[in-house]
């Protein structure tokens, strides 16, 4: 209620504007209508993982999104608002945890992002439920669902940094329909916390880039992360991009997430040789060995990361190296193709000490948007998507094995008012 109340008294504000400005008229057409842009966005998600141990993961979910988002009123303030769904297309019982639906197989809808936008001299604030994209506080969209938020934050740009600080109350993780508060999301089921979140970004990746954000979560965790990316042209055909990233955090106050302090940190690098349609990596990242990295409120932004792995337990270290092609260059344009391999060993149980499996990851990933020129506009926003994540586990000289199968289709448009 009262945020509704919110919008309207932006909307109040905005329309005892000086008539001089614009007639009200025209604004308000412009607002909802001329300068509006609705999408819809369908998804198809099939995810099949064998486990080494029952149950495996299987379901295939329909779903998709549906969005407004309105022009600017006299150039200060803008709506906006998405319903998220995912139903099961075929959800055996016996199957669960694939992310894709609600446990228990089930689907769900949710208004996943409802706010109200105020800008000024360049400045945006953004108030209730939202999309955060911000380092280590991130949507994660690698299921049906991302995850949204809900927050009251500022974002801009000072010189040539962009900024952002906000206060975030609650997030409605991947595969559910509910916003719960920062510290039950954290772990601490019995404690109401929010999240103070800033970052700061500087550059580009075509040149130098330089980020860093801190989270704080009372009572929960710190978490404060910073990288570096520098790209070098080499010649006509050849690019070489160095990048390398800290990130620290630990509870903070009561340690109500693990009951006692922990601190952990993880570290990497990535060398990166860019050559036309074709790119090879190698990339290392090691965690502390004093705990488990945590990465509770979206994917974990280590360069080793897997589709089906993290590599981010306490003491692991991972190598990884890969490739990316894209078929244009041989006339099949659209098509592109990623390969890795990450190798992980050293992990250890943080509270023991005891050793835990040395990891093994092979990853394939085929992505084809439609891009021929002979294709019909109505087809051209098709993307299919097939990935792979095969996983060998080694302990104590046995191993066992995950394999992780996805195919995904995802086909958006948007409409436009007068002005599209």
């Amino acid at each position: 209620m009262r945020f509704r109340w919110g919008i309207f008294t932006l909307l109040w504000a905005c329309t005892a504007a000086p008539v001089h400005a614009q007639p009200i008229g025209d604004a308000l057409k412009r607002f909802m209508y001329d300068d509006a842009v609705a999408t819809v966005h369908l998804r198809s998600f099939y995810f099949d993982r064998t486990n080494p141990q029952w149950p495996n993961n299987v379901a295939w979910a329909g779903g998709g999104w549906v969005g407004y988002e309105s022009g600017w009123l006299y150039d200060t303030v803008q709506i906006g608002a998405v319903g998220y769904t995912t139903q099961p297309l075929w959800a055996p019982a016996t199957t669960p945890g694939s992310g894709i639906l609600k446990t228990g197989q089930y689907g769900f809808f949710v208004l996943g992002q409802a706010y109200a936008s105020v800008q000024a001299k360049g400045q945006t604030f953004t108030a209730y439920r939202q999309l955060i994209d911000e380092l280590e506080v991130n949507p994660n969209d690698d299921r049906m669902i991302p995850n949204t938020f809900e927050a009251y934050a500022l974002r801009g740009k000072l010189g040539a940094v962009n900024y952002f600080a906000g206060y975030v109350a609650a997030m409605k993780f991947k595969d559910s329909p509910y916003f719960i508060n920062m510290g039950q999301r954290a772990g601490a089921p019995n404690h109401n916390a929010g999240m103070g979140l800033f970052s700061l970004k500087y550059g580009s990746l075509d040149d130098l880039r330089l980020r860093g954000s801190v989270y704080y979560v009372p009572d929960i965790l710190t978490s404060s992360y910073g990288d570096i990316a520098k790209t070098t042209t080499l010649n006509d055909w050849l690019k070489f991009r160095f990048e390398s990233n800290v990130m620290v955090q630990g509870s903070n106050g009561l340690d109500l997430l693990t009951g006692r302090p922990f601190s952990t940190w993880s570290a990497g690098a990535r060398a990166t040789f860019l050559v036309s349609d074709f790119t090879v990596w190698g990339a290392y990242t090691q965690v502390g060995s004093a705990y488990q990295y945590q990465t509770p409120y979206g994917q974990w932004i280590g360069y080793t990361k897997q589709i089906t792995l993290d590599f981010d337990r306490a003491n692991e270290r991972a190598w990884q190296a890969g490739i990316t092609y894209n078929f244009a260059g041989i006339g099949l344009k659209g098509l592109t193709l990623l390969a890795s391999a990450t190798f992980g060993n050293g992990a250890i149980n943080a509270l023991t000490g005891a050793p835990l499996s040395n990891n093994n990851e092979f990853d394939f990933d085929v992505i084809y948007q439609v891009a021929s020129d002979a294709s019909p506009d109505w087809l051209r926003p098709l993307q299919l998507r097939w990935r792979m994540g095969l996983v060998d586990q080694t302990l104590n000289g046995v191993t066992t094995y995950i394999n992780d199968y996805r195919a995904i289709l995802n086909y958006e448009v948007k409409f436009g008012g007068a002005k599209r």
